[in-house]
């Protein structure tokens, strides 16, 4: 992110635009506010598109289907403006690193940080297929590492720019990413996307392109003619990232068909978008595999399944409960005492009662967590309502020194200084993009292993997101 140059808008129609969020092939990506205050990301097309109306209707149209992509995973299309000769495009604002900016930053992923982007990928490519667009620009600069997983960003694009130009005969698209059709001059399909879907995955795992050369020349030749380099993955993902790379397209799987492979579920399992969405962002086993729908893999089935949305829940969405309670999200429906009624003798003995109690109770929870104290590590997943996001957290609490890590991919991390209070701590010396010093609060539960985390950015009066961790040394 970066000032504004000299000849940059401040404004394109009712957006104000505020810092220059980054510049390719296609544009130039503003930070933004609505009327609303609202903040957004306005891209100012390169193109100028053409006065034929019809070139015009053609890029409302293609416009129109990417606005219908549904949420899972992916930065949403929330306008398009034609008029004069400045186009642009506005879109969901993602706060977060690039997964290129995080690999070229911290290296190589592993393990079931490489398995969530794999499932949140895929998953935003099956809502994006399902819409009927396909991205043709899928690549590590095109997803983004947000608080709540995965997003993917900039599907359909190139499309419009297609729309928009009425002589081109090139393929646009970032070049070492093309699947071998395109490079031939074919259409772009869905295919093409799991091409670089298969080709993102690996250089998350390899921290370098699979089909790594000098020049963009040797890169596209090794494309048509070579074998990828797919060092860094293993086992099943690395099956399906192989016939991702097909150079058939009609022998690649599908977006869905790969979530499901990911996932663990069956072919006639439900939709499998929300179980992506919430895989993405949840820390777990490495995932399950299913066989995919090719004639050249086959694979076995593991034991255990991620688990499919629960019914009457949002999916995508945590919530957070204690066993034999009520949800913590769900308000008191215990009228209040108003309008001036005078409060009864036995009132108030079973307030105090009731206050007595929930005291000796916290009194005794905690005595019971200090028989191993609160030392150890805890893990598990925090919801930030007023965001809509869920992401994992981890404290780490030593008597030398505390610490907590939390966001996508746990990418934010902080000290855990304790206060007067045993179950105070402040959070500070805290890293990471969109990372904030606050206030760490416990909660007890009625397992001296399981706790309640409720965090307070610093400055704010209300709780910021809450969590649910166990122990887990």
């Amino acid at each position: 992110m970066s000032e504004l140059r000299a000849d940059d808008p401040r404004r394109l129609g009712d957006y104000r635009l505020t810092r220059r969020l980054g510049q390719g092939g296609q544009g130039v990506v503003f930070l933004g506010h609505s009327a609303s205050g609202a903040q957004v990301a306005v891209k100012l097309l390169h193109a100028s598109l053409s006065k034929d109306p019809v070139v015009r209707r053609r890029f409302l149209g293609e416009a129109e289907a990417v606005r219908r992509v549904a949420a899972f995973c992916t930065a949403q299309l929330l306008d398009a403006d034609l008029d004069g000769d400045r186009p642009y495009l506005v879109s969901e604002y993602v706060e977060g690193p690039s997964l290129g900016e995080h690999v070229v930053e911290k290296g190589p992923r592993r393990g079931g940080s490489l398995d969530r982007l794999a499932i949140g990928t895929a998953t935003a490519l099956g809502a994006i297929h399902r819409a009927g667009v396909v991205h043709r620009d899928l690549k590590p600069g095109n997803v983004l590492l947000s608080l709540d997983g995965p997003r993917v960003i900039d599907f359909g694009v190139s499309r419009l720019m297609d729309a928009a130009a009425t002589t081109t005969r090139s393929p646009i698209g970032t070049p070492a990413y093309l699947s071998p059709e395109r490079i031939n001059g074919e259409a772009a399909g869905p295919p093409a996307d799991m091409w670089a879907w298969g080709l993102t995955v690996a250089y998350t795992a390899g921290g370098r392109h699979a089909y790594m050369a000098d020049t963009y020349q040797e890169i596209l030749a090794r494309i048509l003619y070579g074998r990828p380099d797919l060092r860094g993955l293993s086992g099943r993902l690395r099956e399906i990232v192989e016939a991702c790379l097909a150079h058939d397209p009609r022998d690649r799987p599908d977006a869905e068909a790969v979530l499901r492979a990911l996932l663990g579920q069956d072919a006639v399992t439900g939709d499998p978008l929300p179980s992506g969405a919430l895989a993405a962002t949840t820390p777990s086993r490495p995932p399950t595999t299913e066989p995919l729908d090719t004639p050249t893999v086959t694979y076995e089935r593991a034991p255990g399944t991620a688990p499919a949305a629960t019914p009457g829940k949002t999916p995508g969405k945590a919530y957070v409960e204690t066993p034999g309670k009520a949800p913590a999200t769900t308000p008191a429906t215990t009228p209040a005492v108003g309008g001036g009624r005078r409060v009864k003798a036995w009132q108030v003995v079973v307030a105090v009662a009731g206050i007595a109690m929930g005291v000796a109770g916290f009194v005794f929870w905690l005595r019971g967590a200090q028989g191993p104290g609160l030392d150890g590590t805890w893990t598990g997943f925090a919801e930030h309502p007023s965001a809509q996001r869920v992401f994992p957290v981890e404290l780490r609490l030593r008597p030398g020194g505390s610490t907590m890590r939390w966001g996508a991919d746990l990418h934010c991390s902080g000290r855990l200084t304790p206060t007067r209070s045993a179950v105070v701590y402040v959070l500070d010396q805290v890293q990471g993009k969109a990372c904030y010093p606050s206030t760490v609060r416990i909660v007890p539960s009625d397992d001296p292993n399981q706790i309640l985390v409720k965090v307070t950015r610093s400055g704010a009066d209300t709780v910021s997101y809450t969590g649910k961790v166990s122990r887990t040394s």
